[in-house]
């Protein structure tokens, strides 16, 4: 009898312990972790969506050129986005050089506010310096900002992007580092970052199809304060198709995970099968909740 009343003690203690795990878990998810995850994913978004006009800016070149002089003497021309972002941005060329090596800048300038077909308004300039044909190797872009805004969230640093790819006959490769990065939301609240990652372009003959396939890392400090590192653990992959989603405002992965630590905790972030949706996962301690992500907070 007493053998029995000591294992009961026993069984009883064990579940005790089991459920305190489980509770454990649940603490461990808090409302911090969900905003933390928001404003890496948001920043990573807004700049990656920067980076994706002015590639787009940079392909119009030469082909679409008008003839209309900007107030500034630069050439204008229009550009053909799928997305619509461009629309109402003026978009001008100032040339340094037309020889085998071309470098020149290229001015986004969406004044004092543009709207897309998402809802997403962008205001400023954003300022593009290429050296080299960006398709051939070791060419490189350099994008700034000048009072650049999307939504009213501002974005400033020097993203650098070079060519390494091998042969013109893959699909173009680069590297791509952020330095002085920095997001501040219109409460004054702000988030550093520094990007060191590799980019590869799927290209297709249909551009609204085109693919990006992003590995690498980052490292800041978030809105709070507190240190942060990325590293992507599995390729993100960013569809081009889903800018023009009116459903979705933020250029966000589709497929791929990343590993987030902010102040000593592990999350890790999966963005899903390939749907264009602002849908993610996030997992803490081995429990996972969904996220979806707001640009606007």
């Amino acid at each position: 009898m007493k053998t029995r009343i000591k294992i009961s003690y026993l069984l009883a203690f064990m579940i005790s312990i089991w459920l305190m795990s489980c509770n454990d878990d649940k603490i461990n998810f808090t409302s911090n972790d969900s905003e933390n995850v928001q404003n890496e994913t948001v920043s990573d978004s807004y700049v990656d969506d920067a980076d994706d006009i002015s590639s787009v800016a940079l392909s119009s070149d030469d082909a679409t050129l008008n003839g209309k002089v900007s107030s500034s003497g630069r050439r204008v021309f229009k550009v053909i986005d799928v997305a619509k972002r461009l629309d109402c941005a003026e978009v001008s060329i100032e040339r340094d050089s037309l020889a085998t090596v071309p470098t020149g800048i290229i001015t986004i300038d969406f004044g004092t506010g543009c709207t897309d077909v998402r809802g997403n308004v962008r205001k400023g300039i954003i300022r593009i310096r290429y050296n080299g044909r960006r398709f051939i190797a070791n060419s490189t872009v350099e994008t700034t900002f000048d009072g650049y805004s999307i939504n009213d969230i501002i974005l400033e640093g020097t993203r650098t992007i070079t060519n390494i790819t091998g042969s013109t006959e893959e699909y173009p490769k680069f590297t791509i580092v952020v330095t002085g990065g920095k997001t501040t939301w219109p409460d004054g609240t702000f988030a550093t970052r520094e990007v060191n990652r590799t980019r590869e372009w799927i290209r297709d003959t249909n551009p609204s199809q085109d693919l990006w396939i992003n590995t690498g890392t980052a490292s800041g400090t978030n809105r709070k304060g507190y240190n942060y590192s990325m590293v992507i653990t599995k390729p993100l992959v960013f569809k081009r198709e889903c800018s023009s989603d009116r459903k979705r405002k933020e250029f966000i992965a589709v497929e791929g995970t990343k590993e987030l630590t902010v102040d000593g905790k592990l999350i890790v972030i999966d963005y899903g099968d390939g749907t264009c949706d602002n849908t993610i996962t996030i997992t803490i301690n081995g429990t996972s909740k969904e996220v979806e992500v707001n640009g606007d907070n």
